[in-house]
């Protein structure tokens, strides 16, 4: 298994991280509250079931994967005149990151498998007319 689904320890408290933090500032500017070995990890959570968009969010340093199985996932996005939420149409897979994207070749085929893993555990928690 790739992923970690563990939620990571933050390393300072969650008001000194948000003294420092650009939480809510433009994509490509973050601040890691976790320590390096979570950040060298592919941690990895499910969301969006409440809002009918289950996917799931992997994260390794400073990039964020998400993962949707149908219909397209839903996202944070900044924009000129607004911040809300969208929706990708059929998209399955997002990627994004703070900077460059430098892996190796073994970090690449690890990316891959988890978002094969990912992928997996959406088709586990997805409800099927016949499960009800």
């Amino acid at each position: 298994m790739i992923l970690s689904w563990d939620k990571p320890k933050p390393i300072i408290s969650k008001e000194e991280w948000m003294n420092i933090s650009a939480d809510s500032a433009p994509p490509g500017v973050y601040v890691s509250n976790m320590s390096d070995e979570d950040r060298r990890k592919w941690k990895a959570k499910l969301v969006g079931h409440k809002s009918g968009h289950p996917q799931v969010e992997i994260r390794k340093d400073s990039t964020v994967i998400i993962v949707s199985l149908h219909g397209g996932y839903r996202y944070k996005y900044y924009g000129p005149d607004k911040v809300g939420t969208g929706d990708t149409n059929g998209i399955n897979l997002h990627i994004a990151s703070a900077g460059p994207m430098q892996l190796t070749f073994e970090e690449f085929d690890e990316m891959k498998l988890a978002v094969e893993e990912a992928k997996e555990a959406l088709r586990k928690t997805e409800v099927h007319p016949h499960d009800s």
